[in-house]
């Protein structure tokens, strides 16, 4: 059975006051659901955020023994890392919004 597309909700207002809360509600969400994740699946997660307009960079790291793997680790591990982009994803939620990064 496919999986159902859940579409991705714009925010109803624009100011730069929501769009932070917004922002830090879902940095926070994202967090916590990669701290549960690792608890109940066993696994290590590594998450960077960089963000564009400040340059604020926040990362979780699940195990500090060597995580996250460098680009040359990644390449040698068997099965090789499945890299999803920023174009599976929009696919994924029938978005056509701008890539991040593009004027």
């Amino acid at each position: 059975m496919a999986t159902k597309k859940r579409p991705i909700q714009r925010r109803r207002a624009d100011s730069a006051k929501s769009k932070c809360q917004q922002r830090n509600r879902r940095m926070t969400t994202l967090f916590r659901k990669a701290f549960e994740y690792c608890l109940e699946c066993e696994a290590d997660v590594s998450i960077m955020l960089r963000v564009r307009h400040t340059g604020q960079i926040v990362y979780f790291n699940s195990d500090g023994d060597g995580w996250p793997l460098s680009q040359v680790q990644l390449t040698s591990c068997y099965p090789v890392p499945r890299q999803i982009t920023w174009q599976e994803l929009a696919a994924q939620y029938n978005l056509t919004l701008k890539e991040p990064g593009k004027v």
